[in-house]
């Protein structure tokens, strides 16, 4: 992966949402069936991944893909531009950008000593 360079002035610019604002805000877009919300929090190759696999734009596809219905967070682990955040009642994983934090994997489930295993990733 990449590195991401984010340069931040605090002359009047807004500073980008920490993660967990973003995870509420992602679930609470699926649980209300809001399609365009929840795309436009997903990290641009999460939002690529969800129009290849099921071959449509992202908001025709993103209410399909088997992500648990999860109302806060109840954990979160920042580690640099990465976090993890523990929902009640799923797992996402986010990445700092440009433009915010942004969902880059959802619907993950734990494996025990393996990686998280994710529906929703890019």
């Amino acid at each position: 992966m990449g590195a991401i360079v984010l340069a931040v002035s605090s002359c009047g610019s807004k500073l980008p949402e920490a993660p967990a604002a973003v995870a509420d805000r992602f679930y609470h877009a699926i649980a209300v069936h809001d399609a365009a919300a929840a795309c436009g929090l997903l990290g641009p190759q999460t939002r690529h991944e969800v129009e290849q696999s099921a071959q449509a734009s992202c908001a025709a596809a993103i209410l399909d893909q088997d992500i648990p219905a999860a109302d806060s967070v109840v954990e979160l682990r920042k580690y640099g531009t990465h976090a993890y955040a523990r929902m009640n009642g799923d797992t996402a994983f986010l990445a700092e950008f440009g433009d915010g934090w942004k969902i880059v994997a959802a619907a993950c489930t734990s494996q025990d000593q393996l990686p998280y295993d994710c529906k929703v990733k890019g």
